[in-house]
């Protein structure tokens, strides 16, 4: 039994008791003669007192009722997916969603609509809704039918992206799942393209092939850069809601500019045309973005090609020379001969040279206004002899001078930061990071910056960076912190000034966008013009927190925009949203969890009716009374 139900008779229980006692305690010692006419009286005491105490009690009136649930309307895209002739599907998804509200929720009078936000509706305009929602979330319908206390009505197509929260339903919580009748529908749901590549670079584009409800034929991919120079290539047939992943070899054309790489799937009676291309951007240079050397490679060269690389899209080429004269490419350990890793160091926009930082790339070739860093690794320590013991000494980082790095490492947490092993103070104009050693005596330079004749130039000395790194937490944010400064300092100085671009290359509709800063300032204004619409430029502001060099600004409609911010421009594609690819449905038709959830039940005290039957009661007890001969 429900602890509400155990409570409504326990009150009753508690109130007839005590009307019974009442009763008792007046009539229960009459003589035989006078019984038959001290029991009528008797009950009417035991009424008018059971009904007064049952009020005091606060005893319902009546039994609780189950309470109304709360509808909630799944209005994502995914529902006007393959659907054929779209006016005709949205009547009958309308009139689907009439009759399983009138079915599953009778008596409901709440309603609100999910998707990329929570709405509330009147049950009137069930028969106007429309999906057009970027997302499907349910978790703020969870939470609001737990806040009411009230069961949970889903009415969804199946494809939920956070379907883990139904777990927190309430009792009595259903899910009615309304789909279509499936249809052939083939879709490019994810493409790997790099963020910036060399003019003249052949590239590698992946793009990762769904398929619907239903299996789908032999296909033809079609990639162009640019739209020019398509390369086309065969999808096999797939399997009901399985995946394949093809790859291209593309040759970029020749020039410097920000172009866009467009996927384009073609499959035989293919019901959706919204999904089945894709596309990205990529910036075109005409020297490689980052070229990193190392004479002598070790955890610290590998913890910082991951900032470069990952934190900062950065396209790096690293190489490594394993033994006098013998070269590897990072990676793959291709060999490589010294030579052409001299002429593509050259190239570079950005050069990073660890270990001997008299190694030199082939000078013809480089162009007076690269970047360059200069990292001298400490030399190892001697081995202790018998009876010695032989301490590395420690250094501890003490202090971020004044330097155009400063802002971005003002946060750092000195204090509590990993010793490093120095090779001698670093030299340039400006300091950077200062260290100290074993935390005493005079602050050193550990890495310094310099700009000579517009070349911008970092000296790193010492090891021991990927210990900040490897002991995570805060400390693996600082070393995060510390090279992603260093590095988008450098970019700066090889030709991408920008104070801020987008992040990622490829965007859908519904998403927020991120971006990076490549300033110092930590507010940038940002213009978008959508390519072909007519609403002309708009202006964004995006503010960066603290230390940090990534935000976000809110979702764009799907449509190619060219940025606009100080220092450069660059190009911006929002491709449609997630709802338009095909996915296994991630919610099933039924019930939650079992159970039922009750409203309050009515109180006597609510209401006018006891007080004047009790009132009633006591009257006619005292009228008998009065007849009987009792005083």
């Amino acid at each position: 039994m429900p602890i509400n139900d155990v409570t409504v008779v326990i009150r009753w229980i508690l109130a007839l008791t005590l009307g019974v006692a009442v009763a008792w305690l007046a009539y229960g010692r009459v003589g035989a003669l006078a019984r038959s006419r001290a029991i009528p009286l008797g009950a009417l005491r035991a009424l008018a007192v059971t009904l007064v105490a049952a009020i005091l009690f606060g005893a319902p009136s009546a039994p609780p009722r189950p309470a109304t649930p709360l509808v909630a309307i799944d209005v994502s895209a995914s529902s006007r997916r393959a659907v054929g002739d779209e006016n005709s599907a949205v009547k009958a998804w309308r009139e689907r969603l009439a009759k399983a509200a009138a079915r599953d929720a009778p008596g409901a009078d709440a309603f609100v609509i999910i998707g990329d936000s929570i709405r509330d509706i009147s049950v009137a305009e069930i028969t106007s809704l429309r999906s057009d929602d970027q997302a499907s979330r349910v978790r703020v319908a969870v939470d609001r039918a737990a806040s009411l206390g009230r069961p949970l009505v889903l009415l969804t197509d199946g494809e939920v992206d956070d379907a883990e929260s139904l777990a927190e339903a309430p009792m009595g919580s259903i899910v009615r799942v309304l789909s279509n009748a499936p249809r052939t529908d083939g879709a490019i749901a994810d493409m790997a393209v790099p963020t910036s590549a060399t003019a003249g670079d052949t590239i590698a584009v992946a793009a990762t092939i769904v398929a619907g409800a239903t299996a789908t034929p032999d296909a033809q991919l079609r990639v162009l850069v640019d739209g020019i120079a398509p390369v086309q290539l065969s999808v096999p047939a797939l399997a009901p809601l399985t995946s394949t992943r093809v790859t291209a070899t593309i040759a970029l054309p020749r020039g410097a500019r920000s172009a866009i790489v467009r996927s384009v799937l073609l499959v035989p009676g293919d019901a959706e045309p919204r999904n089945d291309t894709l596309s990205s951007t990529i910036d075109i240079g005409d020297r490689p973005s980052a070229v990193f050397v190392s004479t002598a490679p070790d955890l610290d060269v590998r913890e910082a090609l991951v900032v470069l690389r990952g934190a900062l899209n950065v396209p790096t080429r690293a190489f490594l020379r394993v033994a006098p004269g013998v070269w590897r490419v990072e990676g793959s350990l291709a060999p490589i001969s010294e030579a052409d890793v001299k002429t593509q160091a050259g190239a570079a926009g950005m050069l990073i040279v660890h270990g001997d930082t008299a190694w030199r790339p082939r000078m013809a070739a480089r162009s007076a206004t690269g970047a360059k860093a200069l990292w001298i690794p400490a030399p190892p320590t001697a081995l202790a002899r018998a009876g010695e013991v032989a301490r590395t000494p420690e250094w501890y980082a003490s202090g971020v001078p004044i330097s155009p790095l400063a802002a971005a490492l003002a946060g750092l947490p000195l204090d509590s930061l990993p010793p490093l092993t120095l090779a001698g103070p670093a030299r340039g104009a400006m300091p950077v990071l200062t260290a100290q050693l074993g935390k005493r005596g005079e602050a050193v330079a550990a890495i310094a910056a310099r700009t000579e004749n517009g070349v911008r130039t970092i000296v790193v000395s010492g090891s021991g960076y990927a210990g900040w790194a490897l002991r995570g937490g805060r400390s693996a944010e600082a070393f995060g912190a510390l090279w992603g400064a260093i590095f988008d300092w450098l970019a700066a100085g090889r030709g991408d000034v920008r104070a801020a671009r987008p992040i990622a290359s490829l965007m859908r509709a519904g998403d927020p966008v991120a971006w990076r800063r490549g300033g110092a300032d930590s507010i940038v204004a940002v213009r978008l013009s959508r390519r072909g619409g007519t609403a002309g430029t708009d202006s964004l502001t995006l503010r960066f927190s603290g230390a940090s060099f990534e935000t976000t600004s809110p979702a764009l409609a799907a449509g190619v925009y060219d940025v606009q911010a100080e220092g450069g421009a660059s190009v911006l594609v929002v491709n449609a949203s997630r709802e338009w690819v095909p996915r296994a449905p991630t919610v099933r038709d039924g019930v939650l969890s079992r159970g039922a959830l009750a409203s309050d039940a009515p109180r006597l005290a609510d209401a006018g009716w006891p007080f004047v039957l009790a009132l009633l009661l006591l009257c006619g007890e005292w009228i008998g009374r009065r007849a009987g001969g009792y005083r």
